[in-house]
């Protein structure tokens, strides 16, 4: 049975022994990698990605997003800055009879134009680069601000002491893990500074004791949240990044999918017209791939495209661009090459073919070019299969271009 199910696909030969073991171990090798890899990454698409995105526009979109958090994360610190300002306004307004109440109705309202101000500016901070360092420059400075402002009313013993927790806490929502350090030490400074400055003061060396503790232990879970927060969302980013890299890329052959392949060719299309630079096709057929699985099953069919892919991807320059764009069928994509070098490479593929694959198989090859005249992704794709369909007419196995 076996000498008759391999004769068919060799044309009437009976194969020797050593290539009946080599079939049984393509098979072998191939079932414990889909024991061991039970996953299907091809099958992963990108979250939020629509089938027309490319890079640049998951790029553009997640700066579109990073604005828009920055925008809320800033208007929620200057919405609560600018309520605490109000509360201490109505606090000075309950106790009229307070020291130098001029003044620090002044620094209130001085910190309210201020920090409206901010407010209204948040959509334009959001979309820069410095927002992140604006943002923990404000915090610090409210820390010290809020430090000046009981010095001026009545040393450590004033309630607004109790807003220095604020800071503390809103440095944990956003800021990187030093940027919380810095603005939990920043309070701590200016509650210290407080303290020493007020000569006058009653309250007891306990309490006092207490006090800085008390912003100390919020410092410490502020920086401790950050820096959870920070892996958090740091791994979050990995797991992003691989999503996006599974959904490109066929999960048998390495090689990228057709989606991603075409919008790569747009891409360097309308790169080459705006350059004058040359841009080279090659289309890929494996011969017969349905006798194939059909002699000797899809798991040595598998192997089969999968050594193809990797042939393919180690015949190419880092620039150039490898994808499955249907079952049996690759496109390689050769930016600045000229039609003469491409063929010249699809030339060596096929010499190159049967010592990367254990059955063997050929490959038709059909090149096409772009004329900077008028060419576009579809009339490139139409010469280059118009060359690999004259290489199918004429035999098979031969490379052929679309002049």
């Amino acid at each position: 049975m076996t000498e008759a199910w391999i004769r068919l696909f060799t044309g009437g030969t009976v194969p020797t022994r050593a290539f009946a073991r080599r079939i049984h171990r393509v098979r072998r090798a191939h079932r414990s990698r889909r024991n061991t890899d039970v996953s299907t990454p091809w099958a992963i698409r990108p979250i939020g990605v629509d089938g027309d995105d490319s890079a640049d526009a998951l790029a553009d979109r997640g700066a579109v997003q990073a604005a828009r958090y920055w925008r809320t994360h800033i208007v929620i610190g200057f919405a609560v800055f600018l309520g605490e300002v109000v509360a201490i306004i109505v606090y000075l307004g309950l106790t009229p009879h307070g020291p130098h109440r001029r003044i620090l109705y002044a620094m209130a309202i001085a910190w309210f134009v201020f920090a409206l101000t901010n407010l209204l500016l948040a959509p334009a901070i959001a979309s820069k680069p410095w927002r992140s360092q604006f943002s923990m420059t404000w915090t610090v400075l409210a820390a010290f601000a809020i430090g000046c402002f009981a010095l001026v009313d009545h040393g450590i013993e004033s309630p607004v002491v109790l807003l220095l927790f604020i800071p503390i806490c809103y440095a944990c929502l956003s800021f990187s893990t030093a940027e919380a350090a810095a603005c939990g030490v920043s309070t701590l400074a200016s509650a210290v500074i407080v303290i020493f400055v007020d000569h006058e003061s009653w309250m007891s060396d306990g309490y006092l004791a207490m006090l800085l503790a008390s912003l100390a232990g919020a410092t410490v879970l502020s920086v401790a949240a950050a820096r959870n927060r920070s892996l958090r969302e740091r791994h979050e980013q990995q797991l992003m990044e691989e999503i996006v890299t599974l959904g490109a890329t066929d999960g048998l052959t390495g090689c990228v999918v057709h989606r991603v392949f075409h919008d790569r060719l747009n891409e360097e299309i309308e790169r080459s017209h705006r350059y004058g630079n040359p841009l080279s096709l090659i289309l890929i057929d494996v011969d017969d791939f349905k006798s194939v699985n059909d002699t000797f099953g899809h798991l040595v069919g598998d192997d089969t495209l999968e050594s193809v892919g990797v042939a393919l991807r180690g015949h190419v320059r880092s620039v150039d661009l490898v994808g499955r764009v249907g079952g049996d069928e690759f496109a390689v994509l050769l930016p600045d090459t000229e039609p003469d070098a491409a063929v010249e490479l699809a030339e060596r593929v096929r010499r190159d073919l049967p010592s990367a694959v254990e059955i063997p198989v050929t490959l038709s090859f059909g090149v096409s070019h772009l004329h900077q005249a008028a060419s576009t992704s579809e009339q490139m794709l139409d010469d280059a299969d118009l060359a690999l369909y004259q290489v199918k007419r004429s035999g098979r196995d031969a490379v052929a271009m679309r002049l």
